[in-house]
């Protein structure tokens, strides 16, 4: 599809502009996260440190089914909630079994020698939420003829490859995949197709694998891993029409635990809200907190701004902090909580900023050859 043509009038240039420029504070603001946390002398950040490095962190809680007790605002994701995810259709015996293997193989799990060690248990989790998400097809309503889709077919995501590097850019890879104890897993972007009229907006889900023992604190990893493709969303062609990054993260620890964490972008730092730790260690729990977590996977992505003071205006229509960072206080940081631009979503095709660069009006993003390589430790 073309992309449409960029019209030059003095009202529209004024307001490129101050997209550019709130966009451009908030790809700084994310930079400056990831840095602190890169530095971080610890794996773990308690929250009198959140400040230090830039994150407001608060608790997202969820009710018996797994949706949002208390619908954040800004929402971005809406969960499905685990009486969503319907049963699994094995086509035969092999798959039948394989899906015992899962359900009815979690008491005894971390007993196998081959599950003892930290990062195997990492691995076991992980892989029977991938199998769970990609693999089994499963009963829900569909049409005469139509075969039954597995759960990534019913979401709104599509993975992304490595070689993409739509997700995290090169510049990242040192840091990201050369710790021995944590790395990010699978990737997803939001599928093409589900937008026909437009391009998918700018939501973004990650898995962490982090094999070391659960905490309920934010982990160093979380926050190195979230912002690293925050900057490399903004910063790719992909998401030229947004300047914030609604985020979804997945993090599984050994000792069979797992939480979600939903974040995005703003002009001072980097917003998050995650879970209690989610227990695998038994059939009796696992199986419920696996389908709630499948029901995050599937949640919709949320674009329109559900605020009255931005009604009509595409994610991110405010991107302004709404809760008070814990360990801070707002009296003594007062320039925080200053108003900001406010944030809209530009018209399709991605054009604004190359025109205003060839008019010298707005420096371009960084090329890629500007930025160093990340070391991570």
């Amino acid at each position: 599809m073309p992309t449409k043509s960029f019209t030059w009038t003095p009202g529209r240039g004024k307001r490129a502009k101050e997209f550019l420029q709130a966009r451009d504070q908030v790809i700084e603001a994310i930079d400056k996260v990831y840095n602190n946390a890169e530095n971080y002398p610890s794996d773990l950040i308690y929250p009198p440190y959140y400040g230090f490095v830039g994150v407001n962190c608060q608790p997202l809680e969820l009710d018996e089914d797994g949706k949002h007790l208390s619908p954040p605002k800004p929402i971005f994701f809406r969960p499905q909630g685990a009486a969503w995810v319907a049963p699994v259709l094995a086509a035969d015996s092999e798959g039948e079994e394989d899906l015992k293997r899962i359900t009815e193989g979690w008491d005894n799990a971390q007993d196998h020698p081959l599950v003892s060690e930290l990062h195997s248990q990492v691995g076991y989790v992980y892989s029977a939420l991938q199998r769970m998400f990609f693999q089994f097809r499963r009963d829900f309503l569909r049409g005469d003829n139509e075969i039954p889709p597995n759960l990534r077919q019913k979401s709104k995501w599509v993975e992304s490859g490595g070689s993409e590097r739509l997700v995290f850019a090169e510049e990242f890879r040192g840091a990201l995949w050369g710790s021995l104890r944590w790395s990010p897993g699978a990737a997803f972007v939001p599928k093409k197709l589900s937008y026909p009229k437009g391009s998918p907006p700018s939501h973004t889900m990650v898995m962490i694998l982090v094999e070391r023992e659960p905490s309920e604190e934010l982990s160093r990893a979380e926050v190195m891993t979230i912002t690293a493709a925050m900057i490399t969303r903004l910063e790719g062609d992909d998401c030229l029409e947004y300047n914030t990054i609604p985020f979804m993260a997945i993090t599984i620890f050994a000792r069979m635990k797992a939480r979600i964490i939903e974040a995005y972008s703003s002009q001072q730092r980097l917003v998050m809200r995650k879970t209690e730790l989610f227990d695998f260690s038994t059939n009796q729990v696992a199986n419920k907190n696996m389908n709630i977590l499948l029901g995050f996977m599937c949640a919709d992505l949320v674009e329109e701004v559900e605020d009255e003071d931005a009604k009509g205006a595409k994610v991110p229509a405010n991107i302004l902090e709404v809760c008070t960072p814990a360990g801070m206080d707002f009296e003594k940081n007062a320039d925080m909580n200053q108003s900001q631009p406010n944030v809209v979503k530009v018209e399709k095709g991605g054009t604004i900023r190359k025109v205003l660069s060839r008019m010298s009006m707005f420096g371009g993003p960084k090329a890629e050859s500007e930025r160093p390589e990340r070391v991570g430790k």
